[in-house]
Order: C-alpha cells, then sequence, then structure tokens
C-alpha cells in the first residue's frame, strides 16, 4: 500500500512541477500547453478540452512513476541522479517519438488551429525543447527522490 502512495504523490508532485516549469519558462515561439493538447484528443471545446488534458496530464504523470517504479525503482543508490536520468529518457522519448505521432493525429493540428510542433518541437522554437528538457529533468529527479526516499507522511 505505501508503495502505491509513494507512485501517486511522487506523480502528482513531479507533474506539477512539470507544468510549473513550462509555464514559467520560455518557449520562444507560441507558448506550449499541453493540457490543451492532450484534452484535444477528447473534444475540440477548448475550455473543456484543458480540464479533461489536466487529467490526462497528471495520469500520464502517476504512470510514469510506476514505471520509474517498476523498471528503475531497483537501486537505492543516488534517488536523484537515477530520476534525472529517467526524466530526460523521457524527454527523448517523447521528442523522438511523441511529437511525431502528435503532428500525424492531433486533431487541433489536422483542423488548422495549432502547427504542428515537429520532431523536438522544433516548429515553435529553440527554447521550447530546452525548456521541455528543463521540466522534464525536474519531474523526474523530484519523482526519482520522492519514491526512494522514505518521507514521514508516507509511513502510517
Amino acid at each position: 500500500m505505501v508503495d502505491k502512495q509513494k507512485i501517486w504523490i511522487a506523480g502528482l508532485v513531479g507533474t506539477a512541477l512539470f507544468a510549473l516549469i513550462l509555464d514559467i519558462l520560455p518557449t520562444g515561439g507560441e507558448p506550449i500547453n499541453i493540457a490543451l493538447w492532450d484534452g484535444s484528443f477528447v473534444t475540440l471545446n477548448l475550455t473543456i478540452a484543458v480540464i479533461i488534458g489536466y487529467v490526462l496530464e497528471f495520469l500520464i504523470g502517476v504512470g510514469l512513476a510506476f514505471l520509474y517504479h517498476k523498471y528503475w525503482g531497483l537501486d537505492r543508490e543516488r534517488p536523484a541522479m537515477r530520476g534525472l536520468l529517467f526524466g530526460v529518457g523521457t524527454w527523448a522519448v517523447f521528442m523522438i517519438i511523441g511529437m511525431p505521432i502528435f503532428d500525424a493525429v492531433s486533431p487541433l493540428v489536422q483542423h488548422g488551429f495549432l502547427l504542428g510542433p515537429g520532431l523536438f518541437l522544433w516548429r515553435i522554437g529553440i527554447m521550447a525543447p530546452i525548456s521541455w528538457l528543463i521540466a522534464s529533468a525536474a519531474y523526474g529527479t523530484a519523482v526519482g527522490y520522492m519514491m526512494e526516499r522514505p518521507l514521514p507522511a508516507f509511513h502510517r
């Protein structure tokens, strides 16, 4: 039960940190609104899409925390560094696989509401992938640290 609590809390905190950093850092072009991007797969009503998108974003964050726990959480040494590497790895997967798929299937792109971001977000600007990398590294570091360190809130 403690593992499930750690996964949920680490995933939620890491995702909140990821979203906050992406909102704060400059992207060099259009702002990156991942909640809108995710929610647009469900509806093109932009207000509802953002709400649904935040739910999806946090569920994805918890899912990634589960993957960290299952496959990366085997060694208790240097959890922040392991988390950082996990965050950089997820960034690479999203940039190389996720963004081209998003370009191909996104209703926002298909209906002309958004220019497809492209591989490594190259159509948005040079700061976009750098900002996403920093946010992903922060996500991974937070998840790694929270999953591997016993925190008083997790002990009941």
